[in-house]
């Protein structure tokens, strides 16, 4: 899969990837909103034997392909990851 990555300006070192030729206007407002203004970075290959920074490039690809998008948040800002669950309509509790 080839994914364009995109940078925030409002959020340092906050990164959005995309599916090649995605029209960012289809995402959700509120990942939109949080971003700001985008700059494009680069296109990458997400191939499996593809090393990446933060996490693994199936992941990204599972991200892209389920929510449109995989957001890459610094180290110490709250966690994003949540999305995938908000999607899935499963709500955070306490384990039983």
């Amino acid at each position: 899969m080839q994914a364009h990555i995109y940078k925030s300006r409002k959020n340092p070192d906050m990164y959005l990837f995309v599916r090649e030729g995605q029209d960012l206007e289809e995402l959700d407002a509120t990942v939109l909103e949080r971003f700001g203004a985008l700059e494009f970075v680069m296109a990458l290959d997400l191939s499996s034997d593809r090393p990446l920074a933060r996490t693994d490039a199936a992941t990204v690809r599972n991200h892209i392909e389920k929510l449109g998008f995989h957001l890459q948040m610094p180290p110490t800002a709250e966690n994003w990851a949540h999305w995938d669950n908000l999607k899935a309509g499963i709500r955070a509790g306490k384990p039983e």
